[in-house]
């Protein structure tokens, strides 16, 4: 475990690390943009549901920068 630790430590300057954090991400914008796919009526007008998906993927996309984008830039 501690090997994990070590890896997941920001900035990530190592592959496993990366790795990790790249399946954890993943994971979470599959699982927000599915639950924002099955919530979305099947009667609204498809302009309507590309915004709701575009949304759910700013959202993804904020949660990636303020996580691992912004703290290795040092912005």
């Amino acid at each position: 475990m501690s090997i994990l630790g070590e890896a997941m430590k920001i900035p990530v300057d190592n592959f496993l690390g990366m790795l990790l954090y790249a399946v954890i991400f993943i994971i979470a914008a599959v699982v927000i943009l599915g639950l924002i796919l099955w919530i979305i009526p099947f009667k609204l007008p498809y302009a309507l549901k590309s915004l709701i998906m575009f949304i759910g993927v700013a959202i993804v996309l904020f949660i990636w920068w303020n996580t691992i984008a912004s703290p290795v830039l040092h912005l």
